[in-house]
């Protein structure tokens, strides 16, 4: 890992959109179908009224950019993925919005400052700099205007990663990239975030859900390259080609006996700038 580190090698935005690419179309049968309930309860806490430019970052296969379509039929809409092939899902579902390829920081730090009434995300500014995007969005957002996320913990879904971690110290040739995730360690951090850029919460819910295959079968490789729970990861670790470190890797995951479930915070502000 150090060798990889040095060498500047690391898991890149092209690895994460690659990897989103392959599973897009089974994504919503397998994944997203267990995080509508928390995805749900961060809509119903949105404004009722008075948007007119809202932007959905990490918007995947569009669930959120569909709601907010029809939430506010007179605004403009705007959903932005890493992915392609998550995009051409959205377009299936999204009637009207603009669904841009591109990474969720770099459109961000592109954008013109006090042009957004509505900001959402649904689980995904963890796999960007989420500091550094809440700073973009307290920019680009008018005063007044709305920041609503959802946010994976890093102890999320503990089996699988420490999994992955293991088949890494077992098979270090085997590992091609560096990595470093970024996702926040607790509630306090992204509070914290939060008030340094001038948002004042309005709504805070974390919690943990559970994650069901729909064969039931959730400690099972074939299902979690479905998911998006690994994706990008597998530049990492070959575990779609490498027969080796898929069974060592299927191997860990299923002595864990901790359930897979998010921990996650859902949290709401407003942008008092």
């Amino acid at each position: 890992m150090l060798g990889h580190v040095l060498g500047n090698r690391w898991l890149s935005k092209d690895d994460v959109a690659a990897g989103y690419d392959r599973l897009s179309g089974d994504y919503d049968a397998n994944w997203l179908v267990n995080l509508k309930p928390v995805s749900d309860r961060l809509l119903a806490a949105l404004p009722e009224d008075g948007v007119k430019d809202a932007i959905d970052l990490g918007c995947g296969t569009g669930y959120l950019t569909a709601a907010l379509e029809k939430r506010f039929p007179g605004a403009n809409i705007t959903g932005v993925d890493i992915s392609r092939g998550m995009l051409d899902e959205a377009e299936k579902i999204c009637s009207r919005a603009e669904l841009i390829c591109a990474d969720m920081l770099d459109f961000m730090q592109r954008h013109t400052s006090d042009s957004a009434d509505l900001i959402v995300s649904g689980w995904a500014i963890g796999y960007s700099k989420p500091d550094r995007v809440i700073a973009e969005c307290s920019r680009v957002l008018r005063p007044g205007g709305t920041l609503a996320f959802v946010v994976n913990y890093a102890d999320t879904l503990a089996p699988v990663f420490q999994a992955f971690r293991k088949t890494m110290a077992a098979h270090p040739e085997k590992v091609g990239r560096a990595l470093w995730p970024r996702f926040p360690q607790n509630r306090r951090e992204m509070e914290k975030t939060m008030s340094e850029q001038g948002f004042i919460p309005e709504m805070i819910e974390e919690g943990r859900i559970e994650i069901h295959a729909p064969d039931g079968k959730e400690k099972n490789l074939s299902w979690l390259l479905k998911t998006g729970i690994i994706a990008g990861f597998d530049a990492v670790l070959p575990l779609r080609n490498d027969g080796e470190s898929a069974a060592c890797f299927e191997r860990e995951l299923q002595q864990s006996s901790q359930p897979l479930e998010h921990h996650y915070l859902a949290i709401k502000g407003v942008c008092r700038k």
